[in-house]
């Protein structure tokens, strides 16, 4: 398994409330990285600069989906992919009021965050 590397402007973990493992459909679903973790923390703080209305409650689904769904479709999302993807929004989204058209942004950036750490050697060159 490849190592993620850090968020470089990430809070520490255990400060944050809320947590990514609080809002999975099912407990114990899925381990969640702690670098994962605080990407979807760091990049919800953004996205809330820009939306102020969008609440955490509401995005964690989709992080937790784009987690759960990134190697299996290779991080591409291609019309078949994107209604799958529609219809397991639809069973996971749990609480969250957030509409697929804009959890399908948060899963797509997610999905790039998590190649671009997977494309990270996993040992250092000296």
């Amino acid at each position: 398994m490849q190592r993620l590397r850090p968020v470089a402007s990430s809070p520490t973990i255990q400060s944050t409330a809320q947590r990514l493992s609080d809002c999975l459909a099912y407990d114990g679903m899925m381990e969640i990285p702690e670098d994962f973790e605080a990407f979807s923390q760091a990049d919800h703080r953004r996205r809330v600069r820009l939306h102020p209305e969008l609440a955490w409650k509401d995005a964690c689904p989709a992080y937790a989906l784009a987690l759960a769904t990134h190697d299996a479709y290779h991080g591409r999302m291609s019309l078949s992919a994107d209604d799958e993807l529609e219809a397991q929004w639809d069973e996971l989204r749990g609480a969250s009021s957030m509409e697929w058209t804009v959890a399908r942004v948060i899963v797509r950036e997610s999905w790039r965050w998590l190649a671009s750490q997977q494309d990270e050697p996993d040992t250092v060159r000296h």
